[in-house]
């Protein structure tokens, strides 16, 4: 049964143990029995990976835990096939063994229930992705003044739907479950209800749609949900009297209201991304209110980089000191008018309101010692960015930057080998150590065991192609004492915002990847 894991697992076993066992379930299951088999629920799947060999996946969402290789045999054990003898389990096997049954991973099996085939042990060849976001086109109906992708330039052609299902195919080769689709804008494709399909029979979870809302209607969602999907949806907006004068289209605005309204009518979870500019900076209050009123569970809000077509707008910047100023101005605002809804704010703050979390996104790490060993970017740890052509990059912002030349595409090269042995690779193992070690101005900055360089896209800008450089944004945000007003803004509110969020949890002040 089980001789992929042979090499791996000495203790895996094709036949069952001799000698009656006793176990005693929790409740009203109580009862004793002379042997003890247990069955895996529907759904969960035993998977394992490059560097994390011991995983078990979820049914809905699909996420993984990973276990040592001690509390392993009991999950791998559940296999209707293993009388498992508790007086013969350790301590840690025990407790693994109670809590995935208390859990409802696995239920007690009367010996003759078996693993569905795609239940049993698979090991991936490559590294653990928990999921993607994929940009299905480089092309866009919108003409937007500030997009890093250009993408209303953009002379490519989207993939072929052939190419599109070779990418999908790989993706489900190792493991790759949660699907995220992007663009350019991913309506524009004439494959997209195609590519819709090719995911369901792999089984996939379409996680997000990103979108600017033109193309968002009663069709798109009656098709999404005739296939059994049912994503979260993030469309851009950028503020009340400002939306189509940075999307380039008249009618932007109203087109994004509508699609906002129609989501919330039809039960999708909505957030939005609020790029913030010279003109649009100091209606923070006006926009939130509004875009709470219409449903929206999440806003990120950032400064335009200036890349891609918004580099030559320059009277239109707004520089961080701007930015940050303007929202501690916003800040009393937002807890006056009772946390309307949960905000990113820049890379000063971020409020969850319904957990009561307020932390500051520019600090990243934890600030010990042990930080260093941390990867160098939180996100690349368990996701992955697929571009229009097909190449695989740590994120959408490294796309079409000279960086980007040295990742390889799906369609030349399999995912598989991609995630075993690559460039790519090399840059998801890079440890904060890393980049501290790698840039002199940070071996002696005291903050550097909170900020491990900054974002690695933002260290290598649109020219730069070394991985490890520093993100000097960060810099400037920690050396000219933002980071410490952001704490200052934490404390005063810490109590505000855990009696309404009704949480005795301590305020997070950073995030430790």
């Amino acid at each position: 049964m089980s001789c992929q894991l042979d090499c791996m697992i000495k203790w895996a076993s094709d036949s069952r143990r001799d000698g009656p066992c006793t176990h005693v379930l929790a409740g009203s299951d109580r009862e004793e029995l002379e042997m003890a088999y247990y069955v895996l629920n529907k759904g969960y799947r035993l998977r394992g990976w490059k560097g994390l060999p011991f995983g078990l996946t979820h049914p809905n969402p699909r996420l993984t835990d990973f276990f040592d290789k001690e509390t392993y045999r009991v999950v791998y054990e559940m296999d209707g096939l293993h009388d498992i003898q508790e007086e013969k389990l350790s301590e840690a096997q025990k407790r693994m063994l109670d809590r995935l049954l208390k859990l409802e991973f696995a239920h007690l099996s009367d010996g003759k229930e078996r693993l569905d085939p795609d239940q049993e042990y698979h090991r991936y060849p490559g590294m653990y992705k928990k999921s993607v976001q994929w940009s299905i086109t480089g092309r866009c109906n919108y003409n937007c003044r500030h997009c890093f992708m250009s993408a209303p330039d953009y002379r490519g052609e989207d993939l072929s739907l052939e190419d599109s299902i070779r990418i999908i195919n790989q993706l489900a080769d190792n493991g790759i479950m949660n699907v995220s689709l992007t663009g350019g804008e991913p309506f524009v494709n004439p494959h997209f209800y195609e590519i819709l399909d090719a995911l369901k029979e792999k089984g996939m979870i379409l996680e997000t749609l990103y979108s600017n809302g033109k193309m968002v209607d009663e069709h798109l969602l009656d098709e999404l949900e005739k296939r059994g999907m049912h994503p979260a949806f993030h469309i851009s907006f950028d503020g009340l009297g400002w939306h189509d004068w940075l999307r380039g289209e008249k009618g932007a605005e109203e087109e994004a209201i509508r699609a906002f309204r129609l989501l919330k009518s039809r039960g999708y979870q909505i957030s939005t991304s609020f790029c913030l500019h010279k003109h649009n900076i100091n209606d923070l209050r006006k926009n939130i209110n509004f875009l709470a009123d219409l449903g929206l569970v999440h806003v990120k809000m950032n400064i335009a980089s200036p890349t891609g077509r918004w580099k030559n707008e320059t009277e239109h910047f707004l520089s961080q000191e701007e930015a940050h100023k303007a929202i501690l101005e916003y800040l009393p605002h937002y807890f006056e008018d009772g946390m309307p809804v949960s905000v990113q704010l820049c890379t000063l703050l971020e409020i969850n309101k319904d957990t009561g979390i307020m932390r500051v996104p520019a600090r990243k790490y934890g600030g010990n010692e042990g930080s260093e060993k941390a990867f160098a970017c939180g996100v690349v740890k368990d996701s992955m960015y697929i571009s229009p052509t097909g190449k695989v990059l740590p994120c959408m912002t490294m796309g079409g930057t000279a960086i980007d030349a040295k990742f390889d595409s799906m369609l030349e090269r399999d995912l598989g080998d991609i995630l075993a042995d690559s460039y790519y690779r090399d840059m998801c193992l890079v440890k904060m150590g890393d980049c501290i070690t790698h840039n002199e101005k940070c071996r002696d900055c005291r903050y550097r065991l909170m900020c491990g360089a900054g974002c690695r896209a933002a260290g290598c800008g649109e020219t730069n192609t070394d991985y490890l450089s520093v993100d000097e944004d960060c810099c400037s945000f920690f050396l000219n004492g933002w980071y410490e007003k952001a704490q200052e803004a934490i404390e005063k509110y810490r109590d505000q915002l855990r009696a309404a969020a009704g949480s005795s949890k301590p305020i997070e002040l950073s995030q430790d990847c």
